[in-house]
C-alpha cells in the first residue's frame, strides 16, 4: 500500500523533483582536467635535430679553401717543370646572437592557483615550447639584413650561395614537385652519398607533395631512426623532417632560380642539409634563471641563449625552391 494514501497532504512534496537546470550548477562538482592543453601544432624538426656544438668568442669562424684551377698535368718523361698552382683560403665568421624570453606571474595567481598545479611551472613548460618555435622560424628565415640581432637562417644561408638553389619548376607560381630535381637537389650537395648525415626538411605541405610523387612513380619511402629515437620517413635513405618554421608564402623567381622573398607568394621549399657541414654553434645553450625579486607581487624568470647557426661548407646544403602550394 502506497503510503501517500494515509496523508494526501504530502502528494504534491513527494512528486517534486530536483533538475540539472535547476540544481545542477551547485549541487554537482565540477571537474577541471589537471593538464593544461598547448593549442599549438608545431613541427620542430630543424633545432631539433641539427648538430649543436659548443662555441668560443664573438664568432664561429669557418676556414674555407676553394680549389686549385688544375690538380696536377701529364707530362713527358723528359720534362721536369710545371706550372705551380695553389687554392685559396678566406675566413668567414658567423656572429653569435642572443634570444631572451621572460615570463611575469604574479604571487597572488601562484597562491591562489596552488590548489590546482605549480602556475609558474605551468607557465615556463608553454613558453618554453614558444621559445623554441621562435628559434625554429629563425633557423629557417633568419636574415640578419633585415634584423641585425638575428641569426642568418637556412634559406638566407644557402640561398646565398650560386648553384645551390636548385629549380623545381621556373614557373613563378610554382609546379608540384618533379623528384628528379629532388634527386639534383640531393647530388649538389657534399658528402651526400652519407645518407645518414644527409636531412630533408620540409613543411606539411612539401611532406605532403613528395608522398604524392612518390605515389605516382610507384616509389615507397622507408622508416629511418633520426637522433633522439624518432622514426621518420625517409628517401633514397635521407631521413625527412618536417619543421613549420618552412613557410608555404615564399616567392620563387623561377628565371634566377631563387627565393626573393619569404612571404607574399604561393610557393614551398624542401632544404637539404648534411649535418657535417651544416649545424649550431652554441655560445650559450639554451638556459632557464630566476631573476632577483623586485617586488613582492610577481615572480620572473628569463630563459636565453646565444647561438650561431654555422654553414661550414658551401656545398654542405642545397635548396628546392619553385613548390607549388595548391
Amino acid at each position: 500500500m502506497n503510503w501517500t494514501e494515509f496523508d494526501p497532504t504530502r502528494r504534491a512534496d513527494f512528486q517534486r523533483a530536483l533538475t540539472v537546470s535547476g540544481a545542477g550548477s551547485v549541487l554537482l562538482q565540477t571537474s577541471i582536467s589537471k593538464v593544461v592543453q598547448l593549442i599549438t601544432n608545431r613541427q620542430l624538426g630543424v633545432q631539433s635535430t641539427l648538430p649543436r656544438r659548443p662555441g668560443s668568442g664573438d664568432k664561429f669562424y669557418s676556414n674555407r679553401r676553394t680549389a686549385a684551377a688544375t690538380g696536377g698535368s701529364w707530362v713527358a718523361d723528359t720534362q721536369d717543370d710545371v706550372v705551380p698552382q695553389e687554392g685559396s683560403y678566406a675566413q668567414v665568421g658567423f656572429t653569435y646572437r642572443t634570444m631572451l624570453g621572460r615570463i611575469k606571474v604574479t604571487r597572488k595567481l601562484i597562491a591562489t592557483g596552488r590548489s590546482y598545479g605549480d602556475v609558474l611551472a605551468t607557465e615556463l613548460i608553454g613558453k618554453s615550447e614558444d621559445f623554441v618555435n621562435d628559434l625554429e622560424s629563425a633557423s629557417v628565415i633568419g636574415n640578419s639584413a633585415a634584423d641585425a640581432n638575428s641569426i642568418d637562417g637556412l634559406l638566407t644561408l644557402i640561398g646565398n650561395v650560386s648553384g645551390q638553389t636548385v629549380a623545381n619548376t621556373t614557373a613563378t607560381a610554382g609546379d608540384d614537385l618533379y623528384l628528379t630535381q629532388l634527386d639534383a637537389a640531393i647530388q649538389v650537395v657534399r658528402g651526400h652519398s652519407n645518407k645518414a648525415a644527409m636531412r630533408i626538411y620540409c613543411n606539411y605541405v612539401g611532406h605532403r607533395k613528395i608522398n604524392n610523387a612518390l605515389q605516382a612513380q610507384q616509389r615507397f619511402n622507408d622508416k629511418t631512426e633520426v637522433d633522439g629515437g624518432f622514426v621518420v620517413e625517409s628517401y633514397q635513405g635521407i631521413p625527412i623532417i618536417e619543421s613549420t618554421g618552412i613557410p608555404d608564402t615564399l616567392v620563387w623567381n623561377g628565371t634566377d632560380s631563387r627565393i626573393t622573398a619569404f612571404t607574399g607568394g604561393a610557393t614551398t621549399a624542401l632544404i637539404i642539409v648534411h649535418t657535417q657541414y651544416i649545424f649550431y654553434s652554441e655560445l650559450t645553450p639554451w638556459t632557464v634563471m630566476p631573476l632577483a625579486k623586485r617586488s613582492s607581487q610577481y615572480d620572473e624568470v628569463d630563459m636565453f641563449l646565444d647561438i650561431a647557426l654555422v654553414l661550414d661548407n658551401t656545398k654542405g646544403g642545397s635548396i628546392l625552391g619553385g613548390i607549388s602550394t595548391t
